[in-house]
């Protein structure tokens, strides 16, 4: 259950990652909730969200680590590559709930840095889909043996 949960929410990280990478770096409930009186009471959820987003991928990564080193039943080369994106940002994220800096986004600023905001959403993207996909065909697992889900209209 708590792989479930841990997956989820690193995808719904994903997500709301890129529409706040598209949005310059604001975070989404910013942009969405504009309202000064609330910006500390949403911050510091904000902050303790970005904290959970850190312990799910720390969590991930130790599911990874004593499970084989597989994900979704193999070592497929993209489910590898996705699986270390959203593990590595997920714990980026965790770092800026704790101290306050993020890594990720202090390495690119201005013109170049909004360029770069926005191939990194799309990527954010792309993984996002990529791994739900393969979760979906996994029977909702990430680590341990494959449930391969086969269709009515493949086993005829």
């Amino acid at each position: 259950m708590l792989e479930k949960y841990s997956f989820l929410w690193s995808e719904a990280r994903l997500i709301l990652g890129a529409i706040a990478l598209a949005l310059g770096g604001v975070p989404v409930v910013f942009a969405i909730l504009p309202i000064s009186g609330l910006s500390s009471l949403v911050g510091s959820l904000l902050t303790l969200a970005w904290v959970i987003s850190g312990i799910a991928s720390g969590y991930m990564l130790y599911r990874f680590w004593t499970g084989g080193k597989t994900v979704f039943g193999g070592t497929k080369r993209h489910d590898l590559i996705s699986f270390w994106v959203s593990a590595v940002t997920g714990l980026n994220l965790g770092i800026t709930g704790v101290f306050g800096t993020n890594i990720g986004m202090s390495i690119a600023s201005g013109a170049l840095g909004r360029i770069v905001f926005t191939l990194t959403a799309v990527v954010y993207v792309i993984v996002a889909v990529h791994l739900y996909r393969r979760w979906i065909a996994s029977g909702k697992r990430v680590f341990g043996p494959s449930e391969t889900v086969v269709s009515p209209i493949d086993s005829k």
